[in-house]
């Protein structure tokens, strides 16, 4: 009995011996997505059905394992709330998330409604938020709008600037008289 026993236990060592010393297969590569050049981009956020974004970029990189699309070498972006015109949009990349936002390393927005001018954030700052629900987020803001410049903080406000709010850093308005033309291309 104490042979079979023996011969058992080399034989078991020796097969895990055996299987312990295979190499271990390396999983497979996860697809890298889609790498799409000179496109243009209609995006239709599920959570502002009434807008569209029209991109027109060098570059778009589509990752399945986040479910973003990188967008580089932007030439342009605009916004369309039911076919017209709202916003134009200036940044050097944007990356859309799952659920449609933006995120781009700041950005220059042209809101044709009240002929503003925004300046979002700037280079080595946080980026620059998009959210399809409720508007802008940026860490920094330089606003301009006929009559009126303004340098501010922590600005966040809805996309027909309704509501904003930020940190003022320095303001200049001016009082009385007619106020300057709107220099923004199609601006009301």
């Amino acid at each position: 009995m104490l042979r079979p026993a023996l011969i058992l236990l080399v034989v078991i060592v020796a097969l895990a011996v055996v299987l312990t010393s295979r190499p271990v297969p390396l999983p497979p590569t996860p697809s890298r997505g889609v790498v799409l050049q000179n496109v243009r981009l209609d995006l239709y956020p599920e959570q502002d059905p009434e807008a569209t974004w029209k991109f027109e970029a060098g570059r778009v990189e589509q990752d399945p394992g986040s479910r973003e699309a990188r967008v580089s070498e932007l030439k342009g972006g605009e916004r369309y709330v039911r076919g017209e015109l709202d916003l134009r949009l200036k940044a050097p990349s944007v990356v859309i998330d799952r659920v449609d936002n933006l995120r781009l390393p700041y950005a220059t927005v042209e809101i044709l409604e009240g002929c503003y001018r925004l300046e979002l954030g700037k280079p080595g700052e946080s980026e620059v938020l998009v959210d399809q629900r409720s508007g802008f987020s940026a860490p920094s803001i330089h606003l301009t709008a006929p009559g009126i410049e303004i340098f501010g903080r922590n600005f966040r406000s809805d996309f027909g600037m309704q509501s904003p709010t930020w940190n003022i850093q320095k303001e200049s308005a001016q009082t009385g008289g007619e106020l300057p033309p709107c220099d923004i291309e199609g601006g009301r």
